[in-house]
């Protein structure tokens, strides 16, 4: 059946106050469910994977993430770069862009691997709170490498075995994980430096809980109190493969001693951390 004009105008303007209203019956039953909107940002390795899915399973009616693969291989064809190791650096900057997105598309429970982003919190303080969760440096570095050494496909494969890694940029890199998730500092800073460090410090203690990977108890108990939801936190996502299970007690002291120091200033954030 064809609508004449004026019926189809008709229909538009009643289709379009029952999806308004539609929306409306489902904003107010959000603000029942998941009335606090966060963020979870998402460091590698430090257990995220599993408080992710706990926190998005309780928000199930308007959560989101932002994929790593995804979003590199994204970044990856529209950009139609393959210089891998620079790109694994500058697809932060599409990662920021998305959550913002999902920020303005007013998505509760956003759990996503990504960094502090200055803009999302100036904008957006007091209306999301932001979150994380953190792992000693060494361990986390060791974890780090264990799970995407010899991982032939992923965007994130690392190649070289673990003392040629040691010597690489992107080794440093790692090292200072920390500092680039909370820094808010532009991608080709220098990580490493004092006042980046400072920057890190200082962004964390902005977040509204930090937790740590060895006490969930106090980090559910935190997350109850300031986003209302004290999730069940399993374990998932460990490591696989040539080096499943890296721990510092496998290293000779001479590999441990370097994997400290590429890790000083991810350490200095760690122990000033809130």
């Amino acid at each position: 059946m064809t609508l004449d004009p004026s019926q189809n105008e008709t229909w538009r303007r009643d289709s379009g106050g029952m999806v308004s209203r539609a929306r409306g019956l489902r904003a107010r039953l959000l603000d029942i469910a998941v009335p606090q909107r966060f963020v979870f940002h998402h460091v590698p390795k430090c257990g995220g994977t599993s408080v992710a899915r706990a926190l998005r399973k309780r928000c199930i009616l308007s959560q989101a993430t932002v994929h790593p693969e995804a979003s590199f291989r994204a970044f990856e064809a529209f950009t139609g770069r393959h210089d891998r190791d620079a790109m694994l650096v500058d697809v932060l900057d599409l990662r920021e862009q998305m959550l913002l997105y999902l920020m303005y598309t007013d998505t509760r429970c956003i759990a996503a691997h990504v960094g502090f982003s200055e803009t999302a919190f100036a904008r957006f303080a007091g209306h999301y709170k932001f979150v994380t969760v953190l792992r000693e440096p060494v361990a986390r570095f060791l974890s780090h490498f264990a799970w995407s050494h010899g991982r032939h496909g992923a965007h994130a494969m690392i190649a070289e075995p673990f003392d040629a890694f040691l010597e690489t940029p992107r080794a440093a890199r790692m090292g200072a994980s920390y500092v680039e998730y909370f820094s808010g500092l532009p991608d080709r800073h220098d990580l490493r430096s004092a006042a980046a460090i400072d920057r890190a410090v200082k962004g964390l203690h902005r977040f509204d809980v930090v937790g740590r990977l060895d006490d969930l108890a106090r980090f559910r108990t935190d997350l109850k109190r300031e986003i209302g939801l004290r999730p069940r936190i399993g374990h998932e996502n460990r490591a696989r493969g040539p080096r499943a299970g890296l721990r510092p007690a496998d290293l000779t002291p001479e590999q441990l001693d370097r994997v400290r120091a590429l890790c000083t200033p991810d350490l200095a954030v760690w122990d000033a951390a809130p």
